[in-house]
């Protein structure tokens, strides 16, 4: 349950080069240029403007009928351009949180990652929990793509720009944009020319890492001129490992990724555009953990460590003139398959022989079979007149099977051996899915939701906007559960003699409530702005895995139920110096009650319950400044407080969270920069040079020490940079990314093993050097 479309509002700042600074928004789907060589000529032009003024950005976010200027809009969008982050060879989800200082990302590997907004989070990535429902919502376009702990990573998007909004969204968009979301706008198929690029990407990582490849193509064709049009993309990419596994000097970590789009645009008539469109990834990757008694960027795994994301996803959205009124319509279907495989010698070995040698190479293996359809119609008023209106119906329905097995070789005769147990067998005995496997798991998931919404502005004077929207939802889960396998089969067991009968549990969990939300925002003029709102967020509940008593001590509540926040924004957007520079101004108050507490417990099970209340209140500010007309300047910074506003109890003395602890993975201060230069050569050949820092700052994987599972995940500093030539629709640049390798660890599982050696580090990528050609035609 996870679609959640956008209210009414925007922050954004534009540093150049990264964070957009041109005209974002498309023609109108009705609108049909006839000047190819003007259409040519600003496609090679993009972003290159030679204007002293920032130009316009405009956005869809606030799902009106046409897009909206930025600076107009009254709450937090940061807007980034995707050519910028090429440019430095960059464009993962990790990279775009490095330029948005509210945002943060815990990355484990390839698809394995969490994301934050705010400090809006209790809990880091556990592969295996499927009740984890996400705080912030990841879309491409119309279509939800969202999955906690495993959001995909799609180079092939052919993206026209990336909207970052923070805070709650609750009435246009549904449950899982709580805290945020991520949109991802594609280009569509222009219906008119022929025209497309190719994109060749060399580099070298350093320390264990080696040669990287990347290429990318993309050709627009039009079917029938100014009536249907196709736009075809290709990505494949190799990216080297940079983690040694000292058991056989492997590299571990390596990245292949393959992935193809199709768009197809058809104007049926003056008052009815389709758009269509499919997108097939297929990601292999490793597992960048290393251990923190090992030498640096150093693991040990008897196991290769493996993880693999397939993906599909299918779009059909319909936009309809009805006259008075707009009618779109998309229909959304993704289906997904991951599979994380790590080596887990050091837990099989210590939970179930005391951690005597030798060691068990053990697979702690997680598979997520996902579907998932979507449809949405939204009414947009047309009207020119002060009242503006947006309506609309939404439905979901999904299904999720997770898999998770234990394959441990040699487990049956050791365990036979050791506990006195001739002819033992993981099957036979204990109803594993196969020999030499201790733990088989199986949850299922089905879910679906329906809302209704609405949302509309009433401007007074020409100089008030007074906002007020409402979503209307009800939300049901459905929960199977099978565990076997001798860790599987605890019901009835005892530490002592841990064999009971498999686990299994069936419950459903539904939902129903009301998101408003209320926003001001005054024109002081055309140039400033301010603005405040109220909104809020819901998440819905869910239901626990059983907790065995005898062998944990306590049993788990079956469900547990939907969590809210409000949040309250006020700010002030600003253009200044004759549209040389903006400045924009937020600061918050969100609380957030009910809060859905993850309790992970010495036996290795876990559950979630409501306990608890957290507030998170900050200040953020964003600018860009146009020094010349070749020279920009952009920077942003956060200052997050989020925290426990009282003592929360969960029944466990270890877990209890005191008053005023600070929130897991939420680093309180965070700020980016980004300057660039173009320099004019002969004709129209120019050489770029553009630079940017982000610093994030320490955070930890608990609210207290005395809860287990602490450690600071340290500050990190990350310098790009990249010098650029253009001549004649070819670009030729070298670049380098975290130059002064500042940026090193992105997450941290704490070591409770006295066998293993130390914490399990997750290591970002080392310094990279590169060169990439890019010719457009």
């Amino acid at each position: 349950m996870r679609k959640q479309l956008i209210g009414q509002g925007a922050l954004a700042m534009l540093s150049l080069g990264v964070i957009a600074t041109t005209h974002a928004q498309q023609a109108p789907a009705t609108t049909a240029s006839t000047d190819a060589a003007a259409r040519a000529a600003a496609r090679q032009a993009a972003g290159t403007s030679t204007s002293e003024q920032i130009d316009k950005v405009e956005i869809t976010a606030t799902r009106a009928i046409n897009a909206v200027d930025v600076q107009q809009v009254p709450a937090a969008i940061t807007v980034l351009q995707p050519e910028g982050l090429a440019k430095f060879g960059l464009g993962k989800l990790s990279d775009i949180a490095s330029l948005v200082p509210a945002m943060s990302v815990q990355e484990q590997g390839a698809g394995v990652n969490n994301i934050t907004m705010r400090g809006l989070v209790v809990r880091g990535i556990v592969p295996s929990e499927i009740q984890d429902s996400s705080l912030v919502a990841v879309y491409v376009d119309e279509m939800p793509v969202t999955l906690k702990s495993g959001n995909p990573d799609l180079k092939v998007l052919d993206l026209e720009r990336i909207e970052v909004l923070q805070g709650p969204q609750g009435t246009l968009f549904g449950a899982s944009a709580m805290a945020g979301a991520v949109r991802q706008i594609t280009q569509k198929p222009d219906t008119t020319d022929l025209f497309g690029s190719v994109e060749a990407v060399g580099s070298r990582t350093s320390g264990f890492g080696g040669n990287n490849g990347k290429l990318r193509g993309m050709v627009n064709i039009p079917l029938k001129a100014d009536v249907a049009g196709l736009r075809l993309t290709g990505y494949t990419g190799k990216d080297s490992g940079y983690i040694k596994n000292v058991f056989n000097g492997a590299i571990t970590n390596a990245v292949s990724t393959n992935q193809g789009r199709a768009a197809l645009r058809i104007r049926a008539s003056s008052d009815l555009v389709i758009d269509a469109s499919a997108t097939a990834s297929n990601i292999k990757g490793g597992i960048n953990d290393a251990y923190s008694k090992l030498a640096p960027f150093t693991t040990f795994a008897l196991l290769p460590q493996q993880s693999n994301d397939s993906l599909q996803l299918y779009n059909l959205a319909v936009n309809y003139d009805l006259g008075g009124a707009q009618l779109v319509s998309s229909s959304s279907y993704l289906h997904r398959d991951t599979r994380y495989m790590q080596s887990a010698q050091y837990p099989a070995t210590a939970f179930i022989f005391s951690g005597k040698n030798p060691l068990m190479a053990s697979a702690y293996t997680i598979g997520n079979a996902v579907t998932d359809f979507a449809q949405e119609f939204r009414l947009n008023s047309k009207s020119s007149g002060p009242f503006k209106w947006t309506a609309g119906a939404f439905f979901e329905t999904g299904e999720r099977k997770l898999r998770q097995e234990q394959p441990t070789a040699g487990f049956d005769a050791r365990f036979g051996e050791t506990r006195n147990f001739p002819g033992y067998n993981s099957q036979s005995n204990d109803g594993a899915s196969t020999p030499n496997n201790y733990f088989s798991g199986r949850q299922d998931t089905k879910s679906h939701q329906v809302a209704l919404f609405a949302e509309g502005t009433y401007t007074v004077f020409e100089k008030l906007d007074l906002t007020a929207g409402l979503r209307l939802f009800k939300g049901t889960q459905d929960f199977d559960l099978h565990f076997s396998g001798l860790f599987g089969n605890l019901v009835g067991a005892t530490p002592a003699a841990p064999v009971g009968s498999p686990e299994t549990s069936s419950s459903s969990a539904t939902a129903q409530g009301a998101n408003p939300r209320l926003a001001a925002a005054y024109h002081l003029d055309q140039d400033h702005l301010l603005y405040a709102n109220a909104g809020k967020g819901f998440r819905y509940g869910g239901n626990n895995q059983p907790v065995p008593f005898n062998f944990c001590g306590l049993n788990a509540p079956s469900t547990f139920a939907p969590d809210s926040l409000w949040s309250y924004e006020i700010g002030s957007k600003n253009t200044l110096f004759e549209r040389r520079m903006t400045l924009n101004v937020n600061a918050y108050l969100t609380n957030w009650d009910d809060v859905q507490v993850f309790n992970k417990l010495p036996c290795t099970y876990y559950f979630t319950q409501n306990a608890g209340k957290i507030r998170s209140e900050g200040v953020e500010v964003e600018g860009a400044f146009k020094l010349t007309r070749r020279a920009s300047i952009g920077f942003n910074a956060a200052y997050n407080h989020a925290y426990a506003r009282n003592a929360v109890v969960t029944g466990i003395a270890a877990q209890n969270i005191p008053a005023g602890a600070r929130t897991p993975y939420a680093p309180r201060v965070a700020a980016s920069a980004t300057v660039s230069y173009r320099i004019p050569v002969a004709g129209t050949d120019e050489v770029g040079l553009a630079a940017s820092y982000a610093y994030k700052g320490s955070a930890y994987t608990n609210f207290a020490a005395a809860q287990g599972s602490y450690s600071e995940i340290a500050s990190s500093n990350t310098l790009n940079a990249t010098l650029t030539y253009t001549t004649r629709g070819v670009e030729v640049g070298l670049f380098g990314t975290n130059l002064t390798n500042g940026n090193k660890v992105s997450d941290v599982t704490t070591n409770s093993i006295a066998i293993q050696p130390g914490d399990t580090l997750f290591m970002a990528r080392p310094r990279t050097v590169g060169v990439r050609v890019k010719s457009r035609f």
